[in-house]
């Protein structure tokens, strides 16, 4: 609650205003008294008060004395001054050094405090709202710090510890939301915003958190269930432990990630098969087969999953491969939001599946010209796929239906290559970037590229390349 503290020399009058009104039920709490201004700048600078009711004219300190001390201190608390009939010239001074307003003492009343309390509210909640937004970088922080990335330097340090300190004494509702390629909106949570005083969006990698600022514990306006899906929800943190609990609700959207119900947590029982299999998909990433690739993405899957990773590190380690593909295939990694965006195990799955696909037909289209004949294009294409298998002139032909002779013309004007050598500089191609890129043997590189044995190979490649493959190998210091 917004807190209050009373200055008033006369008991009686600071007995009649703390009767006055209702103060829990409009959101105030009275923290504490003081009978002059000696007393109540104690106080001030003991709690630093949201809201000081004081008397003009108190002996000793007075309470435009009061104000312009607290000032001093750095407390900006709104000053609500009280006056008598004879003091006018008091209250404009009050006024001059910042009081929210004077009141009459005489015509004081549950109405007229009411009103003032309520535009005070109002201002507050303003301000709260404002320095919320320089809790921003700080969020971003802590984000970088969850997803294992290097955090950016906040330029405006001093700005952000300034508003922190303006939410210690608040209590922190996390609720986060696996929501995709938008931002969950507020109306999609079960999240009664009216028993709040501040909600905040932050929607990064795909999940949206909303972090709900209250006087207390807020948790049973939240509920862990929707029509639109589950949510993570950690209740009663602090800025403190704003990492630990923000990475406990995200942890709680698990259940929905992997599509099952909440069990027990898993023992990492198969951590270490995930480096084995990374070294797989690069062996088979080099051999340019799509399906082995396609096989090993998949059991890596299955094994997080048996490990219980969060969907946070399945997919930091999807980018991961993403990144490291990307740069073994001579491209420029760049951030996937897809990637992102995805909402499940299956359909993050699929998408590196289909990612790793696309790279490696890029890679196998490199420096290949289609031409204006459909025939002779699906006949490059079908080369590209199957270059490993024995693939005779007969069978292209048989793919696009017309005759041996017809389709080696054709080929031969559109391409200026007959079917076999075109076949050749496939394979060839396909053997400089396994030369280059991987630790398999010539004899097994002929056997990835379609020769039927390993001197043919050389043969061929000297022929096309001017050099043996172990030459070739030797002079890109590989």
């Amino acid at each position: 609650m917004w807190t209050i503290l009373l200055v008033e020399d006369e008991a009686f009058v600071r007995e009649a205003i703390r009767e006055t009104v209702d103060w829990e039920r409009h959101g105030f709490c009275v923290v504490g008294e003081a009978g002059n201004g000696k007393e109540a700048l104690a106080a001030i600078l003991e709690y630093k008060p949201d809201v000081v009711i004081a008397d003009i004219v108190m002996p000793g300190m007075d309470g435009i004395e009061l104000l312009k001390e607290t000032r001093k201190a750095g407390i900006h608390s709104r000053f609500i001054m009280l006056t008598a009939m004879g003091h006018f010239d008091y209250a404009r001074d009050a006024l001059q050094y910042g009081a929210f307003n004077y009141l009459l003492k005489l015509s004081l009343n549950d109405e007229v405090l009411l009103e003032n309390l309520a535009r005070i509210k109002e201002s507050l909640l303003e301000e709260l709202s404002m320095a919320g937004e320089a809790l921003y970088p700080h969020y971003h922080r802590i984000w970088s710090g969850i997803r294992g990335m290097v955090a950016l330097t906040d330029i405006d340090q001093a700005g952000t510890i300034a508003a922190a300190e303006k939410f210690r004494s608040l209590s922190l509702d996390i609720v986060t939301m696996l929501s995709g390629a938008t931002p969950s909106a507020l109306e999609q949570t079960s999240i009664q915003t009216e028993k709040y005083l501040l909600v905040q969006t932050f929607y990064e990698g795909g999940q949206t958190t909303f972090f709900c600022w209250s006087f207390q514990k807020k948790a049973e306006h939240v509920s862990r269930n929707n029509s639109n899906g589950s949510i993570g929800l950690t209740a009663g943190s602090n800025l403190n432990q704003l990492s630990q609990d923000w990475r406990s609700a995200l942890n709680q959207l698990n259940i929905d990630w992997y599509g099952c119900k909440e069990g027990p947590v898993k023992e990492r029982h198969r951590l270490s098969s995930i480096a084995e299999l990374e070294a797989e998909l690069i062996r088979y990433f080099e051999e340019r087969d799509e399906l082995k690739c396609a096989d090993v993405v998949a059991q890596m899957w299955d094994s997080m999953e048996a490990s219980s990773f969060s969907h946070i590190e399945v997919k930091m380690l999807a980018a991961h491969l993403l990144h490291m593909l990307a740069m073994l295939a001579g491209r420029q990694s760049e951030e996937r939001q897809e990637l992102n965006s995805t909402i499940s195990h299956e359909s993050l799955l699929v998408y590196v599946q289909q990612a790793i696909r696309k790279l490696l037909r890029e890679i196998k289209e490199e420096n290949v010209s289609y031409t204006d004949h459909p025939e002779v294009n699906r006949v490059i294409q079908y080369m590209l796929e199957h270059f490993k298998e024995n693939i005779k002139v007969a069978d292209l032909a048989r793919l696009v239906s017309i005759n041996v002779d017809y389709l080696s013309t054709v080929f031969g004007k559109k391409t200026g290559q007959t079917p076999i050598v075109y076949l050749q500089n496939i394979r060839i191609e396909q053997a400089k970037r396994l030369l280059l890129h991987s630790k398999l043997n010539v004899e097994q590189i002929a056997l990835q590229t379609g020769f039927a044995d390993d001197a043919y190979f050389i043969k061929v490649f000297k022929r096309m390349v001017g050099q043996t493959p172990s030459s070739f190998r030797r002079e890109n210091n590989i």
